[in-house]
């Protein structure tokens, strides 16, 4: 009986120590699916729109599919090098800067964004989405950079912990 039971907490303390490692992770993850849907609304729009410009956001949902397939397997095998991540981050970083000039220009504005009224409000709208864009993008890169060199606070209260349980 006591063999089971201490089992059983070890298999506890694992699955803790397991499931804080996979939080370090967690506003990637946050960011990840915002950017996600964004961009799956934005190629739906295009593709109703019948834009041949579809293809951009098309290829933002594959980097960010891949970005998303690495972060569910850091739950089963832990990594502080997310490298197909940070990519992800670093492709949206330069798109969305990219995509800040055509904001300025009504010929490329509606080819990018058929759906949106050429109007100063509709592209403020856009820019503003876009500088969310890259500061999250920073935000994440920040993050993962801390990660990768166990500088972020999860590490330490992670070290803490297994310094209390064994």
């Amino acid at each position: 009986m006591k063999n089971d039971e201490r089992t059983i907490e070890k298999n506890k303390k694992e699955l803790s120590l397991k499931s804080m490692y996979f939080n370090r992770y967690l506003m990637v993850r946050y960011a990840s699916a915002l950017f996600f849907f964004t961009n799956l609304y934005w190629f739906v729009s295009l593709v109703m729109s019948q834009s041949a410009l579809f293809v951009l956001p098309l290829i933002l949902l594959v980097v960010l599919i891949m970005s998303i397939a690495e972060q569910v397997k850091v739950y089963s095998d832990h990594t502080n090098d997310a490298k197909y991540t940070r990519y992800c981050f670093k492709t949206l970083l330069m798109t969305n800067v990219i995509l800040l000039l055509p904001v300025y220009f009504s010929s490329s504005f509606t080819q990018l964004y058929p759906f949106l009224i050429d109007e100063t409000r509709s592209k403020l709208m856009i820019f503003f989405i876009l500088m969310t864009g890259i500061l999250l993008s920073t935000q994440i890169l920040k993050r993962l950079n801390k990660i990768k060199h166990n500088e972020d606070k999860h590490y330490k209260r992670i070290k803490q912990y297994e310094e209390v349980i064994n």
